[in-house]
């Protein structure tokens, strides 16, 4: 999880978000433009305001704490088994990870909905 995570937020930062933030040229249709058609109506500019600050910021939780977890794994193996509350540990740590990521895809999903990229 720790490595799709990684290529998911990458990805999402560096090859789909520029053509979110695209500033349209003076008279263009702002359908074409999902930033600034969400800023342009007071009613769907909390979904830039919070559902794309969560996804640029917060979604980069994930694979940051995915990763923590694989490498405590892989360092400490088997004595995970032994030792209950480094078993616990990780797993609230890999659940916040996982929630964070699923937080994000939502957003997305329904950021694509009012505002699809055209």
């Amino acid at each position: 999880m720790a490595a799709m995570a990684w290529l998911t937020v990458i990805t999402g930062t560096y090859i789909v978000y520029p053509w979110y933030r695209a500033k349209p040229p003076a008279g263009a249709d702002l359908l074409h433009y999902p930033r600034s058609f969400l800023l342009a109506n007071p009613n769907t500019a909390f979904w830039h305001k919070f559902g794309m600050e969560w996804k640029e910021h917060v979604a980069w939780l994930a694979p940051i704490l995915a990763t923590a977890v694989a490498y405590i794994v892989f360092r400490y193996g088997a004595r995970i088994s032994n030792d209950p509350k480094l078993r616990r540990a990780l797993i609230v740590i890999f659940s916040i990870a996982f929630g964070t990521a699923a937080v994000a895809g939502l957003f997305g999903a329904f950021l694509n909905k009012v505002a699809p990229l055209r």
